[in-house]
């Protein structure tokens, strides 16, 4: 026993000193793209479109949405001085009227909808359905922060923040 211990500590001093080959390269990493935004602006919901309007994804230059992205859509609120206010969607505009939208990998649509059938979208005022710029944040489905919560998506700046989203980039797309 006393020649034992002696001979498995030469071997463990051995092991422990042993380096082995690197290995291979892994492959590249991401480009650093985590996400795109763009913007529509103009849109003008109407009887005519039903008070919705969509935008084809494929439309959109270097945008590509699969099934398990999460799309935010906010609305620019208002302008305070110089300062964008952006709301997430959906967006009360009155009790029982709202901003709302829905999408699917291949487009979204932003629309008006009231909780009563029968309430006339155009009587509305011009302000609430003309002219209005939407944002839209694609996060790929690969973001674990975009489930364990760490980023509170209805604040845009802090959407903005978490992602590093340049502003200088976003893409903008002019409504038809």
């Amino acid at each position: 026993m006393k020649k034992l211990v002696p001979l498995l500590l030469v071997i463990s001093v051995l092991f422990a000193g042993c380096k082995g080959d690197d290995g291979a390269p892994g492959p590249p990493g991401a480009d650093g793209l985590i996400g795109t935004t763009f913007e529509a602006e103009n849109i003008n919901f109407t009887a005519a479109n039903q008070y919705s309007y969509t935008i084809r994804f494929a439309d959109v230059a270097n945008l590509e949405v699969v099934e398990s992205d999460a799309v935010l859509v906010y609305i620019l609120w208002e302008v305070n001085g110089s300062t964008p206010i952006w709301r997430l969607l959906p967006q009360a505009i009155n009790t029982s009227v709202r901003y709302n939208f829905d999408y699917s990998p291949v487009d979204f649509s932003v629309f008006i909808d009231a909780d009563d059938p029968s309430f006339n979208l155009g009587s509305l005022n011009a302000a609430t359905l003309q002219n209005q710029t939407i944002r839209v944040v694609v996060i790929p489905s690969d973001f674990n922060a975009r489930k364990s919560g760490a980023v509170d998506v209805s604040n845009y700046e802090a959407v903005k923040n978490y992602y590093h989203i340049d502003e200088s980039k976003i893409i903008k797309y002019k409504a038809k």
